[in-house]
């Protein structure tokens, strides 16, 4: 499913107009990245958690060979999901 189809059926669904569902989806996913970004943690009932991991810094070998790179320290995003939703997965 693309943001795109999403828009679509959030607009069929709650009979919004196309440009305002599209204004619930970026406003949702504007501010869950948000809090991401000052290191909260996005819980949705049901559905999951949105989190950070600090990954430190380290060396690695490239794939082709040659000398080792060193990889800074950094945050990546990270995603767990609910106990209803891995449900509904299986």
């Amino acid at each position: 499913m693309t943001k795109r189809e999403l828009i679509e059926i959030l607009a069929k669904k709650t009979k919004l107009t196309k440009r305002a569902a599209r204004e619930v989806v970026e406003t949702l996913l504007d501010e869950i990245t948000k809090a991401l970004a000052r290191g909260e943690k996005v819980k949705l009932s049901g559905f999951g958690v949105f989190f950070t991991k600090l990954f430190k810094a380290k060396e690695v070998l490239p794939i082709g060979g040659g000398a080792k790179k060193r990889v800074g320290a950094r945050r990546m995003p990270r995603f767990t999901p609910g106990t209803a939703l891995r449900r509904a997965v299986k």
